[in-house]
């Protein structure tokens, strides 16, 4: 998934430079203790000139499956260690990431920013639970540092409601509370973590309860070929009102014009199921194993163009 995301942005830049080749564009690394903190963000980021470009058209609310991205965290290194939030099956926040539509960023918009963690004291219990940091070969709050450095600093210059490290991090508690993918989830009733769906169906759901195109994000098993739900991103705009998440980069569209679903915005391959895990299967011998056997649902949608009816493979 790395790579692939690295293909789509390095294509983006390109298009970019061709677009007017006046402007200059730089590749900034950033290798420092952030490096692999955000496997599915942005990895490449724009300098146009030497002053970078701010603007920014949505806010992305992003939430991630703890479990998916302890696995994800996981296969990344033979030493990494990860935590999960107890209970484990429930939807943390992973950031709030000022975007422009159909580019890249803006990120680390002020250079000079140092992260104070003592402003989060007076919300600091209520981010160690919902805003979790699963890599704990890293510092408790490095995750909170990341997220404020590069996405926060960009909201703070535009929108006064997330001018300071605890209004940004307050807004990211709020929207989980008012948005949680766990309730769009429990107001279907039928999705429930430990079996298969299809795209279209968790889709669906996501669009009846918000009433707003989302992005689903799933995380790649190379060696199972396996595919996880990982993320669902809801998007903001500088008003704080929902909007739809069209226009951002590294998604497929899916326009299915006789369904009920909304348009499809995804990385996940629509024509496999996707595994929605209710736990972090065990590396043994190089490989990894479910914590216990079972056979797994999968569910899928077939629309003849009216109606659509779900058939339950076992």
């Amino acid at each position: 998934m790395f790579l692939i995301e690295v293909i789509l942005n390095r294509n983006l830049l390109n298009d970019l430079v061709t677009e007017d080749k006046a402007k200059r564009f730089t590749l900034v690394s950033h290798s420092n203790r952030y490096d692999n903190e955000d496997s599915s963000e942005n990895s490449i980021t724009a300098v146009v000139d030497q002053v970078q470009n701010h603007q920014f058209d949505l806010l992305i609310f992003t939430q991630r499956w703890p479990i998916t991205a302890c696995y994800e965290w996981r296969e990344t290194g033979k030493e990494h260690i990860c935590g999960l939030p107890t209970p484990a099956t429930v939807w943390t926040i992973h950031g709030i990431w000022p975007t422009k539509l159909n580019t890249i960023g803006p990120a680390f918009c002020n250079k000079s920013a140092i992260f104070d963690v003592s402003q989060l004291t007076p919300i600091e219990p209520q981010l160690e639970e919902h805003w979790v940091n699963v890599e704990k070969n890293k510092p408790d709050d490095s995750l909170w540092e990341h997220e404020w450095l590069k996405h926060g600093t960009c909201a703070a210059e535009a929108i006064e409601q997330l001018n300071t490290e605890e209004k940004y991090f307050s807004q990211g508690l709020s929207w989980l509370e008012q948005h949680s993918v766990g309730a769009a989830f429990a107001s279907n009733g039928d999705i429930k973590p430990g079996f298969n769906y299809s795209l279209t169906t968790l889709n669906k759901a996501l669009f009846d309860y918000y009433g707003k195109n989302v992005a689903i994000e799933c995380f790649f098993d190379r060696k199972t070929h396996q595919q996880f739900l990982n993320e669902v991103r809801i998007c903001f705009d500088k008003q704080l009102q929902s909007a739809d998440c069209d226009g951002i980069v590294g998604f497929e569209q899916i326009v299915k014009p006789n369904s009920r679903v909304g348009t499809i915005i995804s990385n996940c391959n629509a024509a496999k199921p996707i595994f929605y895990p209710d736990g972090v299967p065990k590396k043994m011998e190089g490989s990894w194993q479910l914590d216990r056997e079972v056979v797994y649902e999968t569910i899928y949608e077939i629309s003849d163009g009216n109606s659509e009816v779900e058939v339950i493979l076992v």
